[in-house]
């Protein structure tokens, strides 16, 4: 007896069973919340310039305004917030967004026409229905502890994933019955087969996707990972600043022009501004062909002069580093680009996808238990007419 031809005659398969069983009763509703709510936000970026079409995207012109002239034009509107960072990186037919913080700790973002300076709208995140979906995937709406449990909730999910596929598989002999559905059957074996295709074709992406997930909750676990498994550092912290950004001597252009020397055949897509001491100011380039939407690569500076401290282009980077960088992408499944548009929304649709499949195997498994389990339960006893016994009508009419 082996489990490649009886695996259902197997003691350990009965075991296997049960914690598929509870591990999706109990979690399979969070799972389901988590990947649906990824699936919208895939398209986040699509979804909130089609929110606002009128602010996202611009006419393009021959010669855009400098960094400088179009911060000072957002700090003239937003005198009192706290500059976080400036993002180009959709096109010259998109408005460039200055993504800044208000005395209240809420996130606004403000476009403005590159090639005008005219402010085309602005828009407050913290009241903003994507930005919910986003937390409500990323933390279940709960801060830190919400983005530590959905680590072990992305972590059982991988664990349901492999569970699964030990129990899909019916033997040597009987392979084509793990792709069969039968139609006209009646409606428990229709679900039954639903489940068990749902989850076979589902299940090696949702191991990926989950695996990548708990990358964001436990990054210090991840990279010591990497590092013991590849040999190499993973180096991702920012250098140390010996300047002071209050100490600028040189235009905010001039940090583009430095970042883009040092890592030729790139050009930048954003700019962020330092936030404490110490802190480098960061441009983020992509390279033309770039896998990832908004590149790989990073140059940080000084603030008083935009010295290059280091310049962290991605092909250079050791393999552990490479890995960690690469999470994001895998994860949100915003790669492909490299291979053109199609590709790149190809494999967003099938991520969108897989993101259905959990609340569909919730569904159905749910729907089993309650068949094969619950409903059996509920079934009242059957009641019986009593005997008779000779004598007791008349007994009765007396």
């Amino acid at each position: 007896m082996s489990f490649l031809d009886s695996p259902r005659r197997l003691r350990w398969r009965a075991f296997v069973f049960r914690i598929h069983l509870w591990l999706g009763l109990t979690l399979g509703a969070a799972m389901a919340i988590v990947a649906l709510t990824g699936s919208i936000i895939m398209f986040r970026y699509e979804l909130n310039r089609l929110t606002v079409p009128g602010t996202a995207y611009v006419t393009p012109q021959a010669e855009r305004l400098s960094l400088d002239e179009l911060t000072g034009i957002v700090r003239a509107n937003r005198q009192r917030d706290k500059f976080v960072q400036a993002s180009w990186e959709a096109g010259p037919g998109s408005a460039w967004n200055f993504r800044t913080q208000s005395r209240e700790g809420h996130r606004i973002h403000t476009f403005i026409d590159q090639y005008t300076g005219r402010i085309t709208g602005q828009e407050d995140y913290q009241h903003k229905l994507m930005q919910w979906f986003y937390d409500l995937h990323a933390t279940l709406l709960s801060g830190n502890t919400g983005r530590t449990i959905n680590g072990f909730v992305a972590l059982i999910t991988a664990i349901m994933a492999i569970a699964g596929l030990v129990l899909w598989w019916p033997g040597r002999g009987n392979w084509r019955f793990g792709f069969r559905y039968l139609r006209g059957a009646r409606w428990p074996r229709q679900n039954y087969d639903l489940h068990k295709i749902t989850g076979f074709y589902s299940s090696v992406a949702l191991l990926f996707i989950a695996f990548t997930a708990a990358y964001f909750s436990f990054p210090d676990l991840y990279k010591r990972a990497l590092t013991a498994v590849t040999g190499t550092t993973v180096s991702l912290d920012p250098p140390h600043a010996k300047t002071r950004w209050s100490n600028r001597q040189v235009p905010l252009e001039e940090f583009l022009r430095a970042a883009e020397a040092s890592q030729p055949g790139a050009h930048a897509i954003s700019f962020s501004f330092p936030q404490k001491t110490g802190e480098p100011v960061t441009v983020r380039l992509k390279e033309n062909r770039d896998w990832h939407r908004i590149g790989l690569n990073f140059v940080y500076l000084e603030p008083s002069d935009a010295r290059v401290i280091r310049s962290d282009r991605f092909e250079d980077q050791p393999l552990a580093t490479k890995f960690a960088l690469l999470m994001s992408p895998f994860h949100f499944g915003r790669f492909g680009g490299r291979l053109g548009e199609f590709a790149f929304y190809a494999v967003m649709v099938i991520y969108t996808i897989v993101g259905c499949a959990p609340a569909v195997l919730f569904a159905t498994g749910a729907l089993m238990y309650w068949n094969r389990s619950l409903s059996k339960r509920r079934k009242p006893a059957p009641v019986f007419p009593s005997p008779r016994v000779p004598g007791t009508e008349l007994a009765a009419k007396r």
